[in-house]
């Protein structure tokens, strides 16, 4: 801010402080008033005195509270009033004894206590305003002498014993009466300051007594009370009555005193006004009396209408003051709003005038400014135009080298595939040699590394393309966990390490995508072994939590990950979750610094939470927090999971080095070699255009099975259509033609749609094999493979084949729907059943005219049925008329010999050898059984 602008500033601060009224105004006080009750008119008369009395200090604000005749309320509402920052607090006390330890906590604050009415047991207060109670009590004494000229008996009573006012009003009257041996207290019960218990008490007076010739109670409510008995009871007759208060409103103790309810009371005033002058010279340092006695006097029939004229007109002169004060306090709001409006217009022209100078100064430094701003946009723009074409140029780069990259990371995998074939090969070879054994089992756990760090990479890729899909399903997170953590068992054995598995949950339903999360349990093991020594602890924990995801609190699964080894720096903690970052020092996750960089997208496309916590040479804790419930997910990731899936078993490795794995199948480790594998008339097509995986693949079942090869689909439609083979295993990018549409054109065709095929390609993404199983691919694996597993593969199709061979050999309804075949063979048997059973009856229906029916040649329909039946033409024709005459011969009248010549046989007898060959029975026992 320039020197200028700081002199305005500094003007205008001047200005609004001579102004304002706020360095001038008087001092504001609060005073805080807790009454014991608010029920009655002298409490009522009291406050009515205090407010008029206000009047007169403009500067005093006054809150008042009532107890309710409740000691622990009125403790509570003074606490209440020293909180909100009172200057003085006024007390009149329900109980002495109560309320004396909080009045002495408010003093002992330097807080001034005025004590109003009634005392505490304490001199801890700054003064004291009270009528002399013992005083009074001597005056009704005196006067009760004199009523019954020194001979009688006096009911008494009481106010609320615990207060000072009804002990002192007692004590002055009775030491008045035991003076006079002729006058008697004959009854003294407490009414508690109510007129009801002045009624109660005076009813259970003359119950007791039948002589009283006095009544005196403590204040006028219980002696009305009082009164209303004795009118009822005695008539003009009654006793004499006495109270206490003297105050002058309808129905008070003035007012019953001259409609002759009562003989005579005594003035007890309230003290309201006093305490509010008090508190004024208090609070503004003047002198003040510590303790101010009120005084009384006697109110009878001689002075009680005087009396209530003079308090009448004193009402009468408070009201007017009341009204003019009112005036005068609407003139001074109006006169204040006034001079507000004027000091705000004088203080906007003020600001106006400085306004103007100061526009017109900034707009000559506008002026400059826009021509410096114009040239710097210049500058700018000229700097932006060549950010915008190095950053194209860099975007470019960066999308040609990962395209590249990830096309030379498919092409990794072909000679991966080769490398690890052979590896395995040699080593199933049983090498006795141990250094030669230990060299191939190096060379295998490397190239399973190398293929674990593709797999990443890829993974990474499809992030980053946001193509990673996600398969979510409901799983048990305990199983699902206990058995990846079980399958580092070995390794820890291995190692000597101490390793646990710890859970509090027994069984928990959770929705994660089971092959990422294996992914990122995997990493975080992975490391917390790799980092940690010898004797040194790994251990895994699984429990329940709450965390919050985008600001909302929900309920998760916490899964924990914690080792004792080297531990992180903390200048690298923070970085270890970023890609290809590697740590300085060996101490931390030092090698391409992928693995928890793909665990951190891969727990964020969970919408999980992953920290970290460590210390160097104490260890590291990896945590992560996944959520319960399915709603944080979108509905096309669900899917259901199929209950009839088998898992994989993990294999970990021997060396902590090298924790890299290939999936080995649970059932691979049948017999290698089972008889109808031997079979070497089944024939397989491999179809690859790489010789050296085509031989590879070979070799793989090479012994088996006769093996047809072809290096492209072109190719291999050619061999299909010479050989007819019972498998095709095929690669999915080949010149001339693919995989896809080789796949594609022999499911498409009735003459080949029953042929099961394999994928085994270099494209592992789940996209692909997606639309490879959609074409109709019955199995697809991803290179390199494990020999093993495509041996299971091959196997397990072909006894599916076989099962429906079978069954259709075995069962005749041949238009049975039967899982194993695919839409286009249903087809065909369905249509071929109908085409026999149309013509059952023609005995020269036969091959030629069942392959015009079907619209397939002889050879075709041969292939066809045979592969699908294991029945030849003529022996699927025949079971098909056989299954005909089966139901005649149950359902019509005709004769056997009629049904055989029906059905197209040549002669009975060879109707009933046909018969007996299929059903086991001859047509005679075949009716009987079935009736």
């Amino acid at each position: 801010m320039s020197i200028t602008r700081k002199k305005y500033f500094l003007l205008l601060i001047i200005f609004i402080l001579i102004f304002s009224e706020k360095g001038f105004s008087e001092d504001k006080f609060k005073i805080g008033f807790s009454q014991c009750t608010s029920e009655d008119s002298w409490r009522k008369a009291m406050q009515s005195e205090m407010q008029n009395e206000l009047i007169l200090f403009q500067n005093m604000e006054l809150i008042i509270t009532d107890a309710d005749d409740n000691n622990e309320k009125q403790i509570r509402d003074i606490r209440e009033l020293v909180k909100s920052g009172i200057d003085l607090l006024i007390v009149s006390p329900n109980e002495s004894a109560p309320i004396t330890p909080i009045v002495e906590e408010v003093y002992r604050k330097g807080i001034p206590v005025i004590i109003l009415d009634r005392k505490i047991d304490s001199e801890n207060y700054t003064a004291q305003i009270s009528a002399d109670n013992y005083l009074i009590g001597k005056e009704a004494g005196k006067y009760a002498v004199k009523l019954l000229n020194g001979e009688g008996n006096i009911a008494e009573i009481w106010g609320l014993k615990g207060s000072s006012p009804a002990i002192e009003r007692h004590k002055g009257f009775s030491e008045i009466i035991n003076k006079y041996p002729n006058i008697k207290i004959i009854f003294s019960e407490t009414g508690e300051w109510f007129k009801q218990g002045g009624t109660q008490m005076m009813e259970l007076a003359i119950e007791q007594h039948d002589d009283i010739n006095l009544v005196f109670a403590h204040n006028d409510y219980m002696a009305i009370g009082a009164y209303e008995v004795l009118q009822s009871k005695f008539g003009e007759h009654k006793p004499f009555l006495l109270g206490i208060d003297g105050l002058p409103g309808p129905n008070d103790g003035v007012d019953a005193v001259i409609h002759k309810k009562m003989n005579a009371t005594f003035l007890y005033p309230t003290g309201g006004s006093e305490a509010i002058e008090l508190a004024h010279r208090i609070l503004t340092k003047k002198e003040f009396e510590k303790n101010i006695i009120l005084k009384t006097v006697v109110i009878d029939s001689t002075n009680a209408e005087i009396q209530k004229l003079q308090t009448d007109q004193i009402l009468s002169l408070q009201g007017k003051i009341s009204t003019a004060k009112n005036i005068l306090d609407s003139q001074i709001i109006k006169y204040k709003s006034q001079r507000m409006w004027l000091i705000i217009i004088v203080v906007f022209l003020f600001l106006l005038i400085i306004l103007g100078i100061l526009l017109y100064q900034a707009y000559k430094n506008k002026i400059k400014a826009n021509l410096t701003l114009k040239e710097q946009k210049q500058q700018i723009e000229l700097q932006n135009e060549q950010l915008i074409v190095i950053s194209d140029q860099l975007e470019e780069a960066t999308q040609t080298k990962l395209k590249f990259f990830t096309n030379i990371s498919h092409e990794f995998r072909t000679p991966l595939t080769l490398i690890l074939g052979s590896i395995e090969n040699l080593l199933d070879q049983k090498v006795k040699d141990r250094e030669s054994h230990q060299q191939l089992s190096v060379m295998l756990r490397n190239a399973n590394r190398l293929l674990r760090l593709i797999n990443q990479l890829m993974d990474f890729r499809k992030i980053e393309n946001e193509k990673m899909q996600m398969k979510i399903s409901k799983n048990d997170i305990n199983k699902f966990i206990k058995e990846i953590s079980d399958s580092f068992k070995e390794l820890a054995n291995k190692k000597n390490i101490n390793y646990s598995y710890l859970s509090t949950i027994q069984k928990e339903d959770l929705y994660f995508d089971t092959d990422k999360l294996d992914k990122i349990l995997f990493n975080l093991l992975s490391n917390a072994f790799k980092f940690t020594p010898n004797q040194g602890k790994v251990a895994v924990y699984l429990e329940n939590s709450r965390r919050k995801f985008n600001g909302e609190n929900r309920e998760c699964v916490k899964i924990s990950v914690v080792d004792s080894g080297s531990g992180i720096s903390e200048s690298d903690l923070k970085n270890i979750f970023q890609r290809f970052y590697q740590a300085k020092t060996n101490a931390s996750f030092p090698g391409t610094g992928v693995g928890l960089s793909l665990t951190k997208a891969l727990v964020e496309l969970h919408s999980g939470i992953i920290e970290v916590e460590s210390s160097l040479g104490i260890g590291t804790t990896l945590t992560v927090y996944l959520q319960k419930g399915k709603s944080h997910f979108n509905d096309a990731d669900l899917i259901f999971a199929d209950p009839q899936e088998k898992d994989t078993s993990r294999q970990i490795p021997s060396e902590l080095d090298e924790m890299d794995y290939i999936p080995q199948l649970t059932d691979s480790n049948e017999d290698e070699n089972p008889s109808f594998l031997t079979n070497k008339e089944i024939r397989i097509l491999i179809v690859e255009d790489n010789p050296d995986v085509l031989e590879h693949i070979a070799d793989s079942l090479k012994g088996n099975f006769k093996i047809l090869k072809a290096e492209n689909g072109k190719q291999a439609l050619k061999v299909i259509e010479a050989e007819n083979p019972e498998l095709i295993i095929t690669d999915l990018m080949m010149p001339v033609m693919d995989g896809l549409e080789l796949t594609d054109i022999v499911k498409s065709d009735l003459k080949t749609c029953h042929i099961p095929v394999i994928m085994l390609t270099a494209k592992a993404s789940q996209e692909h094999k997606i639309e490879g199983l959609e074409i109709g691919a019955d199995s697809y694996i991803p290179k390199p493979f494990n020999k093993k597993h495509l041996q299971v593969r091959v196997r397990k199709l072909i006894e599916s084949k076989k099962r429906v061979r079978i069954h259709y050999r075995e069962n005749i309804d041949f238009t049975e729907q039967k899982d194993g075949i695919n839409r286009l063979d249903q087809q065909f048997l369905k249509k071929a059943c109908e085409a026999i059973e149309t013509n059952y009856q023609n005995y020269d229906y036969g091959v030629e005219e069942l392959s015009k029916d079907v619209s397939l040649s002889r050879v075709h329909l041969y292939r066809k049925i045979k592969n699908l039946t294991d029945l030849s033409a003529s022996e699927f024709i025949r079971s098909v008329k056989l299954k005909k005459a089966s139901s005649l011969l149950l359902e019509s009248d005709l004769s056997i010999s009629q049904i055989a010549y029906q059905t197209g046989f040549a002669s009975p007898s060879y109707f009933s050898k046909c018969f007996k060959e299929k059903f086991k029975l001859s047509p005679k026992e075949y009716i009987k059984q079935k009736k």
